[in-house]
């Protein structure tokens, strides 16, 4: 019993030791990855209108807004490609997310599951500007993108995004939209 609270006091003193240490070496390790990032910011403009952002068998506000955050850290991974000195702000108009909720028998219940298949596409409007250390516009304009590969078609949403990663066709399509816009340049 001695040894088992010996154990116990060991891994609490350890717990509260280390998990400063474990946050400040992450830390270290992604300040400098943001501090040669470009600065995003992300409006989304009357989610409720938008085409097609469908919660699949889960609450509908929180699946809207996992989604609209895994979008937000998508625009901020493709921003951190720009110069440290720009800044990017991208406002969103329209989202469709690749397939179509449908509802299927599984076991006697009905559930619904996003099914993607062949050309369902995602598909997004948004417009950007991109300033420089100034203010001044580098670059603008408004874009209607439509994502060309889906791969895993007819895959049900447990299958295709195992949790992983949630926009696992739309990464690919803003992947393109940024590398053409941006990159090109």
């Amino acid at each position: 019993m001695l040894h088992n609270t010996f154990l116990n006091m060991k891994h609490s003193v350890a717990k509260i030791v280390l998990r400063p240490l474990h946050i400040a070496l992450v830390a270290g390790l992604l300040l400098p990855l943001q501090a040669l990032a470009a600065e995003v910011e992300v409006t989304w403009h009357e989610p409720s209108s938008y085409r097609d952002i469908q919660a699949a068998g889960s609450n509908q506000s929180n699946f809207e807004q996992r989604v609209m955050e895994a979008f937000d850290a998508k625009f901020a991974e493709l921003a951190a490609k720009l110069p440290a000195d720009q800044r990017l702000h991208i406002t969103v108009t329209n989202v469709d997310l690749a397939g179509t909720v449908v509802m299927r028998d599984v076991g006697g219940t009905m559930q619904e599951y996003r099914y993607v298949r062949h050309m369902d596409f995602p598909y997004m409007e948004l417009s950007y500007t991109l300033y420089d250390a100034d203010g001044s516009v580098l670059q603008q304009g408004e874009d209607k993108i439509k994502g060309r590969e889906v791969p895993g078609q007819g895959l049900q949403t447990s299958q295709r995004r195992r949790g992983t990663n949630m926009l696992e066709y739309e990464s690919v399509m803003l992947d393109s939209w940024f590398k053409e816009t941006f990159e090109q340049s």
